[in-house]
């Protein structure tokens, strides 16, 4: 499986430098995924985490957690 990696900070956030939120960014890349191909998502910001795979779940995608501390998410449809 073709693996696509993100990262985030929450030191990076959308608000001090003008990016977009996270979730947009993964979403997009969800949304471009071909078969066999998976997004790998790891950052510092549970609550990003959180959020990513609620709306994951929601678009119908798989989601399973690699790691918790720092959050690591491995989505893929």
């Amino acid at each position: 499986m073709e693996i696509l990696e993100f990262r985030f900070s929450r030191d990076d956030s959308c608000h001090k430098l003008g990016l977009r939120h996270p979730v947009y960014q993964i979403m997009e890349a969800l949304g471009r995924l071909k078969p066999g191909q998976a997004v790998r998502v790891e950052t510092d910001d549970f609550d990003w985490a959180q959020t990513i795979e609620i709306v994951a779940r929601g678009a119908g995608y798989s989601v399973s957690r690699e790691r918790d501390d720092p959050p690591v998410l491995l989505i893929w449809r």
